[in-house]
């Protein structure tokens, strides 16, 4: 739970303040004065961190200062019951990220710690990627020695420090997000904002205002200004996820602001510049939209400057062991789970993954969180990967029947030659290990 560091100088308040904190669960320090607050924060590592305006001493302001001085990373909330504009302003230069006037209601406060928290996580979360992508180079964070992944990676490395735009396709979960990052962070941009936004998760005119941006007064509510995504994005990288979910209105603006490299806010007439490399991605056919008149064609062709298909699991032999020991290490050696079963690998290997990665990360860690052992068994495993559906039967009398039952007797005929060792089996079949385990499951010979 968040660690809340509340600086106040009135004790009714702190006692106030903490008890509420506390029933919410989250881990709350005092201090009386900016002084003991400013010494707590440097030595605490606290996630939020709320402080009075006005103190006797070291005012809010003062401690804000002093600790963007000395890097401290905390998010910080200034309160006051004394607010203006002026404070507001200056607290938020000082690098706050939110000012509320005394006295307020609890489901404000709870809110607004919230917020601040969720945002911290966040930051924390984002370093973490950043560091390990520059560690071990943005290429290895994509795991996978299979020809598809090779084939991938190789344009990814070509993309990267070249110029113009990126088109990323692929099915959901094969991992799209991770290679537009390791694109930023192979580019001459790396150091600079990496932006990311889901075209689907969001209605169209929240989606243009979440682009574009709003001036002040523009629409009820729009009390300030608020710069879009692709503003903030500026000498860095736009991913734009799922963009044949866009509307031909909206395609219409953002192929203004690629050509153009210029954008207007909401409400404003006059345009700002900006450096923004776009990179989309998308798991439906753009190229067949065009066709339809879905999706705005020279757009498409736009985006389309360096294209990169992220292949599907099924089609990455070999990679799903790699995939899964990965998690293992992730989630399994915190808890004490290191390890497979033989058979358990045999199932994880055969299955077909229809939701790719995504679907078998989730699986390894809902196996290890049910472990009973440092192995995972087959029962740990999803029904659906433990026992997968056998395709039906094709109909008696048709060619495609009398091919399974080649098929079948080839399988019994190499195996008995073999003594039932799958390995030499599928070598002289010339087949991996993963296409026999399937096929022999198909053909009920997994005994």
């Amino acid at each position: 739970m968040p660690r809340i560091l509340l600086i106040d100088d009135d004790a009714a308040v702190r006692e106030s303040m903490s008890r509420t904190l506390k029933s919410a669960g989250y881990t709350v320090q005092t201090a009386l004065s900016g002084e003991e607050g400013l010494t707590a924060a440097r030595e605490g590592g606290f996630d939020v961190i709320l402080s009075d305006m006005r103190m006797p001493g070291m005012s809010g302001l003062d401690v804000l200062r002093r600790l963007r001085e000395a890097r401290v990373d905390s998010v910080f909330i200034i309160m006051t019951g004394f607010g203006t504009v002026d404070t507001a302003v200056e607290a938020m230069k000082l690098g706050a990220v939110d000012f509320v006037q005394k006295p307020f209601f609890r489901d404000e406060l709870l809110m607004r710690v919230r917020g601040a928290a969720e945002r911290r996580q966040l930051a924390r979360q984002v370093d973490l990627l950043q560091r390990h992508i520059r560690a071990g180079g943005p290429i290895d964070a994509l795991i996978g020695e299979s020809a598809p992944m090779k084939q991938a990676k190789e344009l990814i490395r070509r993309a990267a420090p070249a110029p113009g735009t990126v088109l990323i396709t692929g099915e959901t979960g094969t991992g799209k997000e991770l290679a537009a990052r390791a694109i930023h962070a192979g580019s001459a941009r790396a150091e600079r904002p990496f932006v990311a936004l889901n075209c689907a998760a969001v209605t169209e005119s929240l989606l243009e205002n979440e682009l574009f941006g709003h001036g002040k007064g523009a629409f009820t509510g729009a009390e300030a200004a608020r710069a879009g995504l692709i503003e903030h994005a500026s000498g860095g990288t736009l991913f734009l996820d799922e963009i044949g979910a866009m509307s031909k209105a909206l395609q219409a603006k953002l192929l203004r602001a690629l050509e153009a490299g210029e954008v207007r806010r909401i409400g404003e007439n006059d345009c700002r510049r900006v450096d923004v490399r776009f990179v989309a991605a998308t798991n439906v056919g753009l190229k067949n939209a065009v066709d339809a008149g879905e999706f705005r064609g020279d757009l498409y062709y736009r985006l389309n400057v360096h294209r990169i298909h992220m292949p599907p699991l099924r089609e990455r032999t070999g990679d799903v062991r790699l995939l899964a020991e990965y998690f293992l290490s992730r989630y399994g050696a915190p808890v004490g789970v290191t390890g497979c079963s033989a058979r358990s690998w045999e199932l994880l290997e055969t299955y077909s993954y229809p939701g790719n990665v995504r679907q078998l990360e989730h699986v390894i860690q809902r196996a290890v969180a049910i472990a009973r052992s440092p192995e995972l068994q087959p029962d740990d495993l999803p029904e659906e990967v433990a026992a997968p559906p056998s395709p039906p039967p094709a109909p008696e009398g048709t060619v495609a029947a009398a091919r399974e039952r080649a098929d079948r007797e080839m399988l019994v005929a190499t195996l008995s030659r073999h003594a039932g060792e799958i390995g030499a089996a599928a070598r002289e079949l010339q087949i991996s290990r993963t296409t026999m385990w399937r096929l022999m499951k198909k053909y009920g010979l997994g005994e």
